[in-house]
């Protein structure tokens, strides 16, 4: 490229970038997800390439992964872009050489630290800007008393580290996809325990692949393909996914399950419900239903059903790496919001469960109030309903009845998952 051409490129991504962050915080101070306002952002302005998209959304994500960092570090929104690229960077692109310059930063300062743990990054880059960090400024002040005292360091690191992309194969499609991956130049790494779970690194291209054998794989993660397992619906059976969202566990539910196995799949929005109708005219599968629920507002569908999936709409803690901007969207009023909404919709749901069928409860949160606080609360309330045992899938070992996915496992989402059943013979009046 042109020396003075690229320098035009350079200069430009850096005055974007600095004006990028300083739009997009206000945004996301309203609620709004940082992913879906860039993508609104990039659908409005085709003139940026692949080039430019990597180095704004890599900077701002990272930007919102250190934010408590940056906000005891400078109020300037220039520096802020550097920083939180130093970070995670393994070598410096020359728009992050320029806004240093801007910043009043030299370039002496300008070392990677992407390969360094969370508490070499605090030394390091607390002796480079004079300021005492640690791993609690990276977290709201609120989530602290909330956060399981035992690993709490090593949750808080896990949410520094975005996890990969995780697929899921359709059955007897692993070893294609695997081949199909490889061509594109990058290595899948197959999860050993089990056999559809294939992870990628974050960013990779998978509409590139073969279309016919990209119907039949989903980008699923690790935790959520476990929820399924532990679900396991079986032929003949009668199922309802209370809050299936886009569908991906209702899904992977209907494959396990087979042909035989009916599917009522409900959610409180009818555009999503929308995406799981499309994503069930790719994949061909014909024993799904979609129906409107308001969860708590309305009574549940009618009939019994032998197994209830109620991944409960919850403060999405699990997955702060993925999301980190999310972190800097909720509250602790929230959190017990959302609390009081999953005991609500566990209640409702029970009362759908027929004698002897199975109840699973489970949140993409990593805190106990929504987790085993609302599962203790109901069944103290509920003395028709008990824990079942079961397998975990990731490693065999055995669980009394609740399992806790923590972030680094895998590495994947956390996830909280409580399997109950209703004892034969009863029912609620």
């Amino acid at each position: 490229m042109d020396p003075l051409r690229a320098e035009r490129i350079y200069d430009r991504q850096a005055d974007l970038l600095a004006r990028l962050l300083e739009d997009i915080w206000a945004v996301v101070g309203t609620g709004q997800p940082l992913d879906a306002h860039l993508s609104r952002f990039y659908h409005g302005h085709p003139e940026f390439g692949s080039r430019d998209r990597r180095l704004f959304s890599g900077t701002l994500f990272s930007y919102f992964r250190w934010k408590g960092w940056m906000d005891l570090i400078t109020k300037r929104p220039d520096a802020a872009c550097v920083f939180s690229h130093l970070l995670e960077a393994t070598e410096i692109n020359p728009a992050i050489v320029r806004l240093a310059t801007r910043a009043g930063r030299p370039e002496t300062i300008l070392i990677p630290l992407g390969t360094l743990s969370v508490p070499e990054k605090a030394i390091q880059l607390g002796t480079i800007t004079g300021k005492e960090l640690n791993l609690e400024q990276l977290v709201p002040s609120w989530i602290l008393s909330l956060l399981p005292e035992t690993n709490r360091n090593r949750l808080i690191e896990a949410f520094q580290n975005p996890p990969p992309t995780w697929l899921r194969s359709r059955s007897g499609e692993r070893d294609a996809l695997l081949a199909a991956i490889r061509n594109q130049g990058v290595e899948p790494i197959s999860h050993p325990m089990l056999p559809s779970a294939a992870s990628v690194p974050r960013g990779i291209n998978l509409r590139s692949l073969p279309r016919p054998l990209r119907d039949r794989v989903d980008v699923q993660d690790l935790a959520s393909q476990i929820t399924g397992l532990i679900c396991a619906p079986q032929p003949g059976q009668r199922w309802w996914d209370a809050c299936c969202g886009s569908g991906g566990k209702t899904l992977y539910l209907a494959e396990i399950g087979g042909e035989t196995v009916s599917l009522l799949a409900t959610d409180i929005r009818p555009t999503i419900l929308g995406e799981l109708e499309r994503r069930m005219r790719e994949t061909g599968f014909r024993n799904i239903k979609t129906a409107v629920w308001d969860g708590v507002g309305e009574s549940p569908p009618e009939g019994e059903f032998d197994g209830i999936l109620l991944d409960a709409p919850c403060s999405g803690t699990g997955t702060w790496h993925r999301n980190p901007d999310a972190r800097w969207r909720i509250c602790s009023e929230r959190v017990a919001q959302l609390a009081e909404l999953q005991a609500r919709l566990l209640d409702a749901c029970s009362a759908r469960l027929a004698p002897g069928g199975t109840l699973i409860y489970a949140t993409c949160s990593i805190l106990p109030i929504e987790n085993e606080q609302v599962v203790a609360n109901f069944l103290a309330a509920s003395p028709e309903f008990a824990p079942v045992p079961f397998t975990n899938p990731l490693d065999h070992t055995p669980c009394p009845g609740q399992l806790r996915i923590q972030p680094w496992e895998g590495p994947c989402n956390g996830m909280f998952i409580a399997k109950l059943a209703r004892r034969s013979g009863q029912t609620d009046n």
